[in-house]
Parts: structure tokens; sequence; C-alpha cells
């Protein structure tokens, strides 16, 4: 079924793109609907590869049914198609035969007249109201894919995106650095196990204030996101808090807006046609009300995302909530009113080794290792 879903899906992005501009689209009047219907399922493909992965190779329960919602509103969805092309062409063939009476009208006598009644099965499709019914379908289609793609933001899926230069799948970075999953090979040093413990200990830690932050700081690429990572996925931190959510804030983020709709959708919750950061706020208190919550807020750049954006609703709803934040800048930590810091360093040199034998040499080939060891350890000494 991995490869039906993704191949079903990009199909049907195809096929939509190409509908819309038919005349017997047009003539119903809803191509704006069906671009919506296109644009939406586009950006939902991106992430089918790793929504597949994680069904089949990790059996997530939540992750298998929000594939099957997507299956059937897909087949949902190409049926409206059929019902829109095959009702646009009556539509359209009305029209010419209603071109045909008119004609025959001005230089025929009735017993000559063409009617075109001789097509029966069209014969009710030009009512407003069965236009209007058609319209109804794929609005009501549009409304089950906006949820289905909010669904799609609470399991932090990885991104895939075409290349343009042939049809493999390349997994853009900045989606790598949203998510809070983190391949093993990834982990390596006894060191980064120890830290994960030590934080998890202070995160489950009773304080008087309810609400406390922690920060990760170091330069970039050291490993502060894989150390939040594992800290996220620790089995105290599943068990000791109700909600988790992870947002990668980073130095371009979208909008104030989108993290708090982010944080929102993480926390179960629907934005629904909120739009201000007041009315998203006072979304985000109802949701948080009386519920504890771990949350990791990834490369952070600037402490007004936490003091003016996301700390009052936070402390003012959870009963406990403990924040993890990463960000290259001691600074922002501390404007941030972290109670700990913790400083990533370099990894000695054999764990730098380590770590580039998992990305580099993947055959295990100890002979080959041998010989490029010399050459390896002094790419390690200069990152």
């Amino acid at each position: 079924m991995a490869m039906i879903v993704d191949a079903f899906a990009g199909k049907l992005v195809e096929r939509l793109a190409n509908v819309i501009e038919e005349k017997a689209i047009m003539v119903l009047g809803v191509k704006d609907e069906l671009q919506k219907l296109q644009r939406r399922m586009k950006r939902i493909t991106c992430v089918l590869k790793d929504a597949e992965r994680r069904r089949i190779q990790q059996d997530e329960e939540a992750v298998k049914l929000w594939v099957n919602e997507l299956k059937d509103f897909m087949y949902d969805a190409d049926d409206i198609i059929d019902l829109c092309i095959i009702q646009g062409t009556g539509v359209l063939l009305q029209d010419d035969h209603h071109h045909i009476d008119q004609l025959a009208e001005s230089s025929a006598t009735a017993s000559t007249r063409v009617r075109c009644c001789n097509f029966p099965l069209f014969s009710c499709v030009r009512s407003v109201p069965f236009q209007y019914e058609i319209a109804d379908k794929i609005k009501s289609l549009n409304d089950r894919l906006t949820e289905i793609s909010e669904d799609k933001d609470k399991f932090n899926f990885l991104i895939f995106s075409k290349s343009s230069s042939d049809d493999a799948y390349v997994m853009n970075e900045a989606s790598y650095r949203q998510s809070s999953f983190l391949p093993e090979s990834d982990i390596v040093g006894w060191d980064i196990r120890d830290a994960t413990n030590s934080f998890v200990e202070l995160l489950v830690s009773q304080y008087q204030q309810k609400c406390r932050l922690f920060a990760i700081v170091g330069m970039g690429g050291i490993g502060k996101t894989t150390l939040a990572q594992l800290i996220y996925h620790d089995s105290k931190i599943n068990d000791d808090f109700v909600l988790k959510s992870w947002i990668c804030v980073s130095k371009f983020y979208t909008s104030r807006a989108d993290l708090l709709k982010e944080l929102i959708r993480n926390a179960g919750g629907t934005c629904g046609e909120a739009a201000t950061i007041a009315e998203l706020q006072k979304i985000l208190c109802d949701v948080l009300h009386g519920k504890n919550l771990f949350l990791v807020l990834d490369d952070v750049w600037d402490a007004d995302v936490w003091i003016n954006l996301i700390k009052n609703p936070v402390e003012r709803t959870t009963t406990k909530c403990r924040v993890v934040v990463t960000t290259r800048d001691r600074n922002t930590a501390i404007k941030m009113g972290a109670i700990h810091i913790h400083n990533v360093n370099k990894l000695p040199l054999n764990f730098g080794w380590e770590l580039l034998c998992k990305k580099v040499f993947t055959n295990n080939d100890e002979g080959e290792l041998q010989r490029m060891k010399d050459v390896g350890m002094q790419i390690v000494e200069k990152l």
C-alpha cells in the first residue's frame, strides 16, 4: 500500500492540475475550489514518504488511521472530478444544441425544429440548484482536506520534495530540524547520553513555579537539536507530560501567527477562522487549560518569541510546563529567563570519528576504515 498511496496522491494532483483548465470545469464555476484542492494535495504529497515509513517501519496506529482517512478522501475526490467532467460536458452539449435550436427557429418551420430534449441525460444540468450542489460537494471535500492537513501537522512528518532533475525525492533540510524524529545513527558517545539523563532529571523535578524554562546553548551544528530530540523522546518525559510539542522557530520563521497555530495544532486544538495574535492566544489558552505541557522551541534567535508570544498563555493556563530552548546565543537564553543553561561542547575526537564512520562508511569494511582513518581524523579535528 505504500507505493499505492504515494502514487495515487501524485496522480490526483496531476489530474486536478489538468482538469482545472478544461471547459467542462469552467462552465460549472468550480475552478477556484478545485485549485484549492490541488494546492493542498500537493503540499500533503511532500510528507507521504515519511508517513508511509512510519506506518510500516514504526507501526504507528495514529499514522495508519491518518493515511486511511487520506485514501478515502482521494477516492471521493477522484469521483467528484469524474462527476464534474460528465456534468460540465452535459452543459456544453446543451449550449451547442440550444444554439442549433435558435438557428432552426429563425430559418425553419416549427415542424423541423431541433429540440435539446433529444438529450434527456443532461436535461436538468443547466439548473442553478444543480450547479450549487456540485459546488457544495467540492467545498465539503476542501473542508475535509483542511482537517486532514491540520492533523498532518501533529505528526511532525519529514518533508520530501521532488528533485528538479529526476524523480528522486530529497528531504528538505529545514523539515528535518522541524521534526522531533531522531535517526539512531546520529547518536554517538556516552557524554550525550549522560547529558540527556541529567537534563531529564531536572525537567521532571518539582519546582515551586509551575512553568520553568531550560536552555541548550552552542554553536551551529554542534548537536543542540540532537540533545533536545533525545530529551523529547525520553520515557520519563512521556510519562510526566500529557502534552508534548516540538516547534522549530529558526531565524526566518514565517510569522508569529503560524507559530501559534502550530502550537495549537500540536496540542490537539483547531484554529478555525482565527487569524490575529489575540484570537490565537485565546484559543491556545483554552487548549492548554488544566494540562501539563512539555515544549521544545528549537533554534531560537529572538527571545521575543517566548516573552511576548507564547509565555503568557502557557503560564496562565497550564498546571505544569517545562520548556526547552535551543539557541546559539547565551544572551537569548538569559533574556528568556532560563533557570538552567547547558553548554554543548565539541565531540571528543574518537566520538567524532565514530560519527563520521556512521555517516560516510556504510559497508563496515574494516580495511577501508583503517586506510581512511588518518584522513578522517584530520577532518574531525577541523570540524
